[in-house]
């Protein structure tokens, strides 16, 4: 929370606020609970052209495979709702511009009107949120071990650490006998399945703030 009035480069880029509500109701219809957020007014945003919103998720074929591997193996699935997902994304300091945005605070703060937010990171309404969220839920599940498939890029597949399954290199070298396998190299750079030889123990399909899980009873670890 800063003092607008010292610092006149933030008005520049200045997002008001409103509050959402939203009615929880259970399958039955019965209700739940209230959820209240405050989000910004994201087209006031004078930085949002500059800004890279896409957000990859997980495609319809992704999950349907991923239910249907879990039926075939008799795996258990498990879902999982990351909470306030879209105000734990990178830090603006990992922008590669400057990035400078300030927000008004909710009324029930009782701040006086020149008291404003400066954002250190992004929260509902702004376009680089999903992006933001992305780029570190994607990271910290990288970490883990899981790789993403090449045909979806939010479906992760954890294998079998065994190191007998690994993928041989191609070793063969080029000549006029082999040349179509070198035009599969020329036309295909990322040649091949990471999947041969390997054995899958589980899967993650991300979708936003939702993840989907199926694995052996050794995946949860």
């Amino acid at each position: 929370v800063v003092d607008i009035r010292k610092y006149p480069h933030l008005q520049k880029n200045y997002c008001t606020g409103r509050w959402v509500l939203t009615m929880k109701m259970d399958k039955d219809g019965k209700f739940v609970k209230t959820k209240a957020r405050w989000v910004l007014r994201g087209f006031q945003d004078t930085q949002q052209e500059q800004l890279q919103t896409d957000s990859p998720t997980t495609s319809r074929p992704g999950f349907r495979m991923t239910c249907q591997m879990a039926a075939n193996e008799s795996w258990k699935l498990y879902h999982l709702d990351l909470k306030t997902a879209f105000l734990q994304g990178e830090t603006y300091d990992k922008t590669p511009f400057h990035r400078e945005i300030c927000c008004q605070l909710p009324p029930e703060a009782e701040y006086p009107w020149y008291m404003v937010g400066k954002m250190i990171k992004s929260a509902y309404g702004l376009k680089d949120a999903p992006r933001k969220w992305w780029n570190r839920v994607d990271g910290a599940l990288l970490k883990t071990g899981v790789v993403p498939t090449r045909a979806d890029r939010c479906c992760y597949v954890l294998y079998d650490d065994d190191p007998k399954a690994q993928v041989k290199p191609f070793k063969e070298p080029l000549s006029q006998k082999n040349i179509e396998t070198a035009a599969e190299y020329l036309f295909d750079p990322i040649h091949g399945s990471n999947a041969v030889g390997k054995k899958v123990i589980g899967i993650i399909c991300l979708h936003v703030d939702d993840l989907l899980l199926t694995g052996t009873n050794k995946f949860p670890e």
